[in-house]
């Protein structure tokens, strides 16, 4: 597991179940520049409720699209 987001990239997992929820590659690009260009976000043990990036990868994404679509 991928302590610092500098050294993480998607799974391939969390890419399709991105995609699935309706979020297309621009966006999922875009979603990645700009979680690793955070100064805040090193080390996932310093994000309360999530122990891989991965998983606040998919949630970061669902609900940046929902706020763009809705």
């Amino acid at each position: 597991m991928c302590k610092l987001i500098s050294e993480w990239s998607p799974s391939k997992s969390a890419m399709d179940l991105v995609k699935l929820n309706g979020v297309n590659e621009q966006q999922i690009a875009s979603s990645v520049d700009y979680l690793k260009s955070q100064a805040g976000l090193n080390d996932i043990a310093d994000i309360d409720g999530y122990d891989n990036w991965n998983a606040f990868f998919i949630m970061f994404c669902i609900k940046a699209n929902k706020n763009i679509s809705g």
